[in-house]
């Protein structure tokens, strides 16, 4: 091989991300395969049933609710037609129609694989368990299951550059829950292990994932929420607001609705109550954002924010 030829690929190598392309590719298989899973009950019946669970009227009403409290009593005084709150619409709009879709099929093509080649994954049946412990435990070891791939978001370069999208907002809200790479859900479908292990013994309600949706996008809120004592237990808008911290380690405060997985693992850092509200976005702006040009360019910004793990480097920590 010459040195021509090592430095030719060295340069594609550099201006196409491989490791996005791969996350692309596992994508595409597990969403193919999860549309074969559900010939049987019908694709599109079921994604459409999932666009209700996850980003139905339900979701996106208390998504409004709460943004109309956040410019009532709101940590940090925004505009309401904020550039970051229109970006993050687009991206709401985004997850409700074409993101969710994708959720179902991989999550679904994820489940195939793991009972085709797993099959001692599913628990036996035990009768003698009331249902609502069975839900109760599949909650919680679905919080413990997304801890686990936020946590690969942040130490996996791979997923970061995804991942890095949803940390880019300047103008944190309740809305920023959708500002997300639709790849990086890829990480998050080892959620499917718990529900299928749990499969025999007792299905988890829609309305359960609905409300577990919505006190998952609770964290994401503009106000000063702490939640007290129950603070150390629960993730309250305060507590998430420092993971989402321009400076410093963004590995903490990492749960979704439970914080109980930062404190068992050191990863737990308090809001002072007394403290100055702090910033949210990424240091140095490696990443394209809609506060950083003269014109608010939202369109532009938003394709710029998919595209970019596929081309550059970024040049920020997780």
């Amino acid at each position: 091989m010459t040195m021509t030829a090592v430095l030719s690929r060295r340069e594609v190598e550099h201006q196409i991300a491989l490791p996005a392309v791969a996350v692309s590719a596992v994508t595409a298989v597990l969403a193919w395969r999860g549309w074969s899973a559900l010939q049987g009950y019908g694709p599109l019946r079921s994604i459409h049933a999932g666009q209700i669970e996850l980003a139905g009227p339900v979701v996106l009403g208390f998504v409004v609710v709460v943004f109309v409290i956040e410019q009532i009593v709101p940590a940090q005084r925004q505009n309401v037609l904020a550039r970051g709150h229109l970006l993050d619409v687009g991206y709401m709009l985004a997850h409700a129609l074409l993101v969710v879709p994708l959720i179902i099929l991989i999550g679904t093509g994820f489940s195939s694989v793991l009972a085709r080649s797993a099959p001692w994954l599913v628990l036996p049946r035990f009768s003698s368990v009331p249902h609502w412990c069975y839900v109760v435990i599949a909650v919680i070891a679905i919080d413990a299951v997304d801890w686990l791939a936020h946590l690969a978001n942040h130490k996996v370069r791979s997923l970061w550059r995804l991942h890095a999208v949803h940390h880019s907002q300047e103008e944190l809200s309740i809305l920023s829950t959708f500002r997300t790479h639709p790849l990086v859900h890829v990480s998050f479908v080892i959620s499917a292990i718990p529900v299928l292990a749990l499969a025999s013994n007792a299905a988890t309600p829609a309305a359960v994932l609905t409300a577990y949706a919505c006190f998952g996008a609770l964290p994401h809120a503009n106000v000063r929420w702490s939640y007290g004592r129950l603070g150390t237990v629960f993730v309250s808008p305060a507590y998430h607001r420092l993971h989402h911290a321009p400076t410093g380690r963004l590995d903490i405060n990492m749960g979704t609705v439970l914080a109980v997985w930062d404190r068992m693992t050191g990863r737990a850092i308090d809001p002072v109550r007394s403290a100055q509200v702090a910033p949210t976005g990424l240091a140095g702006r490696p990443i394209p954002v809609e506060q950083a040009a003269d014109r608010p360019q939202l369109f532009r910004t938003f394709v710029r924010q998919l595209i970019q793990p596929f081309t550059t480097e970024q040049g920020v920590q997780s």
